[in-house]
């Protein structure tokens, strides 16, 4: 069996989550944002600067992933359509791929029309020179990526993207406020769109 490398990202974000506040989420320790460039699904140079909104709801997702991450993003759009149209305007969503590898710009273009939403879907241009920025961005918003290589070519046939190997990740929604300071963890199988909802009008009228 040829080796593949295991990647980890530790979740420094959970550990930290605290108690006693009025959100409905996992309230974090606040975590400053570092700039980060990426690609969306047009293939255009993506940064936080790119978004004046006072929340970001921030979704890490694969296009491979399947059930779950199509359920995630469904949901971050179930929220949205929750939000009057002034409430609207205060939030912005963004989507994070945890497979840079399998996921180019064009993939995650389709992966938004099959999925009927317009929000940016953010990748990587060179995985070999950027793995290193991936990793920061996804240790920023404490997701963990886990890579495990398919134990035989059966398994890698019946693999949803047909390759040989898997990506498990943290299924979660990371709410960020003005500042660009993750303030709120959703995991998805938490998940409740009021609550969610609920928590970006607080987040955004701080």
């Amino acid at each position: 069996m040829r080796a593949f490398a295991i990647l980890i990202v530790p979740l420094i974000l959970v550990s930290g989550c605290i108690g006693g506040t009025d959100y409905y989420g996992n309230t974090l320790e606040p975590n400053s944002l570092n700039e980060f460039e990426l690609v969306d699904e047009n293939n255009e140079q993506f940064n936080l600067t790119n978004i004046d909104a006072e929340v970001i709801m921030v979704g890490f997702i694969h296009t491979s992933c399947g059930e779950e991450c199509d359920g995630l993003t469904a949901s971050m759009r179930q929220v949205y359509e929750l939000l009057s149209t002034q409430e609207q305007e205060r939030v912005s969503l963004l989507s994070i791929t945890t497979d840079p590898w399998h996921d180019d710009s064009s993939r995650l273009y389709h992966y938004m029309l099959n999925n009927s939403v317009e929000w940016p879907h953010l990748t990587v241009n060179n995985i070999n020179s950027e793995l290193e920025m991936m990793e920061s961005v996804w240790a920023s918003f404490g997701t963990a990526v886990n890579i495990s290589a398919n134990e035989t070519q059966s398994m890698a046939r019946c693999s949803i993207h047909l390759m040989d190997y898997t990506v498990n990740h943290t299924i979660h929604v990371i709410l960020v406020d003005e500042d660009r300071t993750t303030r709120i963890q959703w995991l998805y199988s938490d998940w409740d769109s009021e609550d969610v909802a609920a928590d970006i009008r607080r987040l955004s009228s701080e």
